[in-house]
């Protein structure tokens, strides 16, 4: 049970919206509001590919230790070299962001352009590390199989 009881779903909701992170969060709206419109810009806007991103949020999931965030999908073993990269980049941040120095950041600068590097870099941190930490803090219980699968849906079009 999380420590904070969630709001009810809303009927129209969808498998994202409806997350038990969105309806704790949703205990203070206008943060709500806030948190979604960052996470919508970060997540499906940008030059990065959603896949990416997934693989990343997927990855740092068990580092940072939220139950519900780890249960919306394993972490990929198919990843492309970008996909590599990136994952391995956000493990470090997840383990220790003081830990990143210059010569990571050459790195992906080998694959990546600096916008991109900024869009990976805020996705890390503002979305996908601090959803998980604020999952973990509040203690969010892993979900069922039927829900990941229909968060995972939602997030390729599919719902």
């Amino acid at each position: 049970m999380p420590r904070i009881e969630p709001v009810p779903p809303n009927p129209i909701g969808n498998a994202v919206s409806n997350s038990v992170l969105a309806r704790v969060l949703g205990r203070q709206p206008e943060i709500l509001r806030a948190y979604a419109a960052l996470d919508s810009a970060v997540r499906f806007h940008g030059s990065l590919p959603l896949e990416l991103k997934e693989a990343v949020r997927r990855a740092t999931a068990g580092e940072i230790g939220c139950a519900y965030c780890q249960s919306l999908g394993a972490p990929r073993t198919d990843l492309d070299a970008r996909e590599a990269l990136a994952v391995a980049f956000a493990q470090t941040v997840a383990q220790d962001p003081s830990a990143v120095s210059d010569a990571q950041f050459d790195v992906l600068r080998e694959e990546f352009s600096e916008p991109e590097i900024v869009e990976l870099v805020a996705f890390i941190c503002l979305i996908a590390i601090s959803g998980q930490m604020f999952g973990a803090v509040m203690g969010l219980e892993a979900t069922s199989t039927e829900e990941a699968v229909e968060y995972q849906n939602v997030l390729a079009g599919r719902s």
